[in-house]
Parts: C-alpha cells; sequence; structure tokens
C-alpha cells in the first residue's frame, strides 16, 4: 500500500467527500444503535460533517450526563481509548467535553471508513 493512513489530525479534506461520509452516517447508525441511540442524517444545507456533528453532539452529552458507562461502552466499540480521550482532554482544557468526544467519535469512524476503501481498492 502505498498512500500512508491518515492519522485523525489528517482528516479535514475528507469532511466533504460524501461518498465516505454516507459510510460514516452507515457506521455512526450502527455503533449508536448498539447502545440504543438514533441519528438521522438528512442532508441539510450545510456539510454533512457539520450536519453529522450537530446530530452526535446532544447525543454525546446526554451520556456524558447521564449515563456514563455506556458512553464508555460507545467508546470502546468505536476504538476509541480512553487514554487517548484523556490526553485530548488535557490538550484543550477549554473545549467542552462533549464537543471533544463528538469530535473524536466522528474523525476515529471517518479513517475507519477511508482505511476500509484502502484496502479494498
Amino acid at each position: 500500500m502505498s498512500t500512508p493512513i491518515p492519522t485523525l489530525s489528517e482528516l479535514t479534506p475528507y469532511y466533504h467527500r460524501k461518498d465516505l461520509l454516507e459510510k460514516v452516517v452507515i457506521q455512526l447508525k450502527k455503533e449508536f444503535n448498539w447502545v440504543s441511540l438514533e441519528i438521522n442524517f438528512v442532508g441539510k444545507d450545510i456539510t454533512p460533517y457539520q450536519e453529522l456533528y450537530q446530530q452526535v453532539l446532544p447525543l454525546i452529552d446526554d451520556l456524558l450526563n447521564n449515563d456514563y458507562i455506556k458512553l464508555l461502552s460507545l467508546l470502546y466499540r468505536i476504538d476509541i481509548d480512553e487514554d487517548f480521550l484523556n490526553k485530548k482532554l488535557k490538550e484543550n482544557p477549554h473545549a467542552d467535553t462533549d464537543e471533544i468526544i463528538t469530535d473524536l467519535i466522528l474523525k476515529r469512524v471517518l479513517q475507519k471508513v477511508i482505511i476500509r476503501e484502502m484496502y479494498k481498492a
């Protein structure tokens, strides 16, 4: 494989790739359905990434405040390590925790979709 796998910080160019984000939506629906939460992506006038962010943020906020164990299960399922999350939270002490978690979830799922696409080609 000649193209390196993009890191989470290198995913910005993929935010406007509707083909990849449609697959991210499918994956997110699976992941959130596993913890009995629903995502309804409709394709608003904002970017697909922004719409996903707006959909996921209140769900994460609710889990953070009301069901932390379920949130940890979701993060584990998506493959976001608790130590990595804590590192990101410390790097951004003025950002809201739910916003950081939402961003990490979207980036990690997008990264997984990109990796699948790279190996499929």
